[in-house]
């Protein structure tokens, strides 16, 4: 009796923390899919009056700023400073960098419908991404997980296409043309393994008691330098014209709004996540997003989703579902062997 109360005790406390981590993750990454998924309408719209690559370093000094404050005031002017070496800061900064430069490229180069499509493969260049940095195993139910978010998001991204066609299915041309190779697919595949790269390492590189906005601060802030640098090669190279320094007041309003939510919120929402469930769970997750970003379209810009959409959303929903109910079955199953022991 004596011997199993306290062990008891540990296992029920262990518990509630995994299920707290489990909720404040499961927030984290929720709050970052929907804004995110924000960021879609919001970046066609900036697009319009900003070039991708003079947009991104406007985005992140108004990022910069606010979540800089945010530092200052919760935890005080002195964790501006980096506590790790600052070339780790600048390689964390650069993967964020690399993959905003590189997924600009890729929509440069390549369909939107192709983009969609192989950003719909996120679980799995994550998975790889992760074993080839940590070794971690695959958790359990991941592979059924990413079936379904596969499965949905090639429903959603099929529907999208032959929406955009002339006369729908019967476009066939153009529907082959939308996933037919333009040069810049491998270069949304980097992308997405850049930003794996950066999750990853932000949660490994950075001292146990740094605090996530702490963290997405420093590597914002640093990302600075590597995103004007790459916008001054492309105005040298000539694959963009002039920045657009004199935008009319709504465009400024959207690029605060993205900047504010979609880059610096978003990002801390993110980082939170990945420290509490991990970023194999956070792959499933970026599935959500096109789903998020449909049903934003369709309350604040009337854009009216097609029943392929909803469905394909419906079931990477139940994917990202699927794995969160074997990761809490599998908690439950180790607790249990460890309070009976």
């Amino acid at each position: 009796m004596s011997a199993s109360g306290p062990s008891s005790a540990a296992a029920s406390g262990a518990l509630a923390t995994a299920r707290r981590a489990a909720l404040i993750g499961t927030g984290g990454y929720l709050v970052a899919s929907v804004l995110w998924g924000l960021n879609l309408p919001l970046s066609a719209a900036l697009l319009k009056h900003f070039d991708p690559f003079w947009v991104s370093p406007l985005r992140y000094v108004v990022a910069t700023v606010l979540l800089g404050g945010m530092v200052a005031v919760s935890v005080g002017p002195r964790q501006l400073r980096s506590p790790i070496p600052l070339w780790r800061v600048a390689v964390l900064s650069l993967c964020v960098a690399g993959f905003l430069v590189l997924y600009n490229l890729g929509l440069y180069r390549t369909h939107p419908m192709t983009v969609a499509a192989l950003s719909a493969g996120s679980p799995v260049y994550v998975a790889v991404v992760s074993r080839l940095m940590t070794g971690a195993r695959l958790e359990r139910g991941f592979w059924g997980a990413t079936a379904l978010t596969l499965i949905g998001a090639g429903i959603a991204v099929t529907g999208r296409a032959q929406a955009g066609t002339p006369g729908g299915a019967s476009g066939g041309a153009t529907f082959g043309a939308a996933f037919s190779l333009q040069g810049g697919e491998l270069l949304v595949v980097l992308a997405i393994c850049s930003w794996t790269v950066y999750s990853i390492l932000a949660q490994r590189w950075f001292t146990p008691g740094t605090g996530q906005l702490q963290r997405t601060y420093l590597t914002t802030i640093g990302a600075l330098p590597w995103l004007l640098l790459f916008w001054a090669g492309a105005r040298a190279t000539g694959l963009v014209g002039a920045p657009n320094l004199s935008p009319a007041p709504l465009p400024v309003m959207q690029l605060l709004v993205a900047a504010v939510f979609c880059t610096a919120l978003a990002t801390v929402a993110w980082n939170t996540g990945v420290s509490r469930l991990g970023i194999q769970t956070g792959g499933l997750w970026q599935n959500m997003v096109p789903v998020f970003a449909v049903l934003i379209s369709l309350l604040f810009f009337g854009v009216q989703p097609l029943a392929e959409q909803l469905i394909g959303g419906a079931v990477v929903l139940a994917g990202v579902l699927y794995m969160q109910w074997q990761r809490a079955r599998t908690a439950r199953a180790l607790l249990a062997k460890a309070a009976a022991s």
